[in-house]
């Protein structure tokens, strides 16, 4: 019978992606935080949002001048304290996705198969924690319970000796799982500059300010490079098999 995992062994892992259709850059980001530090991480974030955004869903596509100093308040939060809690993302260009040849012609399981290459870095950098995950709620007619079967058998695959690390993996709705926003807000700072957003002549002033702001505090000058792969706020640039 699996034993259960002690509660200072257990990391979560919220985890979000930028529009899947619409851009070329597909980018999935997630916040890693400790079971136990999880409490305070949403405090945390409670506070920061406060005065100019104390209720309603905090996200990239709301960002405006008026409540941009939240905004950047709420992602000072991760980077304030990274011995507590961490950023893990990558991004892949959609131009070369050939779903045809590698997903049954599915793009969905194109996207699945992102979502797992996050999951199981996540799962390698923290080699002796468990883990509750927990995407962004979506429509989709894939189960996150398959997801967590198949993380849990890749590991196996590898060597891994934990029994079952990934013990949970659920949705959760963004409007009201506060890591879910700081999340959406990272990755499309991230996406707004791989898509050259921040290059067109109508480009959204607060965003161009928060995405600066955020690459500035990252320490990151050219977002296509990525960064190390274990940083505490990390960035992968994905290839893709052709």
């Amino acid at each position: 019978m699996r034993a259960p995992a002690k509660p200072d062994d257990i990391i979560e892992v919220y985890a979000d992606e930028s529009s899947q259709n619409k851009h070329r850059y597909l980018v999935l980001g997630a916040i890693v935080v400790s079971l136990l530090d999880t409490p305070e991480l949403i405090e945390a974030i409670k506070k920061a949002r406060r005065p100019e955004l104390p209720e309603g869903e905090a996200k990239w596509t709301k960002v405006s001048k008026a409540k941009i100093a939240a905004y950047q308040r709420m992602v000072d939060v991760v980077f304030d304290n990274q011995d507590k809690w961490h950023f893990h993302s990558l991004f892949v260009d959609t131009t070369r996705q050939n779903h045809k040849k590698f997903n049954d012609g599915d793009s969905e399981i194109g996207f699945n198969k992102e979502l797992y290459q996050l999951a199981n870095k996540v799962g390698q950098l923290y080699s002796k924690a468990y883990f509750h995950i927990y995407p962004d709620y979506r429509d989709t007619k894939n189960s996150p319970e398959e997801l967590r079967q198949i993380l849990c058998q890749g590991a196996r695959k590898r060597g891994d000796t934990r029994d079952w690390p990934v013990r949970r993996c659920q949705f959760r709705d963004s409007k009201k799982t506060l890591p879910l926003q700081v999340a959406d807000i990272l990755i499309g700072a991230i996406a707004f500059q791989l898509n050259g957003h921040d290059k067109a002549a109508d480009a959204n002033p607060a965003k161009l300010e928060l995405a600066k702001y955020i690459m500035k505090r990252a320490g990151i000058s050219d977002i296509t490079k990525g960064t190390n792969r274990v940083a505490k706020f990390s960035v992968w640039p994905r290839k893709l098999r052709v």
